[in-house]
């Protein structure tokens, strides 16, 4: 795994050249340090991990206000979260984003998702540089 390549860069220049093609774009930021979707927002944004925290995992108890913020040209930002670099599994935080995103039925609105996944997830298999 590397961190330090570009992969939050490249990420979200696809997602600003997708939506300047008029597809309805969002971006999944996976990673502990929640910068992933920086350079669209020009903020930190809570991460899905965090504000489910507040709710004590209750997801019923969320809007998607609560943690998908728009983004450059309309690209709508999700910041997963996750356990920090090299210690834990980023499929767990990735499957409850995805959860959350099915309950709210946001995944059925968009034509373009992109996932931005830290180069060092410990759990064998789920990246690749």
């Amino acid at each position: 795994g590397k961190g330090g390549i570009g992969k939050s860069t490249t990420s979200s220049n696809l997602s600003a050249a997708f939506s300047k093609l008029g597809h309805r774009v969002l971006q999944i930021g996976c990673d502990p340090k929640h910068d992933s979707t920086f350079t669209l927002t020009k903020k930190l944004m809570p991460t899905v991990i965090d504000v489910l925290e507040t709710v004590e995992f209750h997801s019923e108890e969320l809007r998607p206000d609560d943690y998908m913020f728009e983004g450059y040209n309309g690209v709508m930002c999700v910041e997963a979260g996750g356990p920090p670099a090299g210690t834990g599994c980023g499929g767990y935080v990735v499957g409850q984003t995805v959860k959350l995103l099915k309950q709210h039925h946001l995944l059925e609105d968009t034509d373009v998702v992109i996932f931005d996944v830290l180069g060092d997830v410990v759990c064998g298999g789920f990246v690749m540089p």
